[in-house]
């Protein structure tokens, strides 16, 4: 197992990106609990229960998962707690897609992490901050776009982690706090 980057830290809220066959990776976000594992949530198609999107939360391995390729940093543990529960509640609040149409689980995950911000959990980066609700969710939307491409481009350099012999590539993002 290759070492465990200074970057990754226990208790702290990741992007998760598992690489697939498609060109885009599944996203979900995770909690480590250590450094072998966390909690994770995320929207799936299980063809078996429906045929369309599904929440899902479990317990998710961490170092030498052969598909988890990138982890970017959007909460560190230092600025506060999230628990598993206040994941859970802002997951569960954002409605999943009632269809089988490949990527959803990315607008999802951004939306989700819209709610975090709204409920004061992950802090993201905006220009201004003020008593014009359009406009700060206006900013909001910009610096969501502005995460889900500097996730898209970690993702994309981070193919080859996708071995169990190494921990997946960790970053920290420069639009949340």
């Amino acid at each position: 197992m290759s070492d465990i980057p200074e970057t990754f830290s226990v208790g702290s809220l990741y992007i998760a990106g598992f690489t697939q066959a498609a060109k885009e990776p599944h996203k979900a976000l995770i909690i480590p609990t250590d450094t072998q594992s966390g909690f994770l949530v995320h929207i799936r198609i299980d063809r078996e229960t429906s045929p369309n999107w599904t929440y899902q939360s479990r317990k998710q391995r961490i170092a030498g998962e052969m598909f988890l390729s990138s982890l970017l940093k959007i909460h560190d543990i230092a600025a506060g707690e999230i628990t598993v529960d206040q994941l859970r509640q802002a997951a569960t609040a954002v409605p999943v897609p009632d269809n089988d149409q490949f990527g959803e689980c990315g607008p999802w995950l951004f939306k989700v992490i819209h709610q975090l911000h709204k409920s004061r959990l992950v802090t993201m980066q905006t220009e201004r901050r003020g008593s014009d609700e359009a406009q700060d969710e206006h900013h909001i939307a910009i610096v969501l776009g502005k995460l889900a491409q500097e996730f898209k481009d970690l993702a994309e350099g981070s193919r080859a982690f996708a071995r169990r012999e190494r921990f997946p590539n960790v970053a920290v993002s420069q639009f949340c706090l």
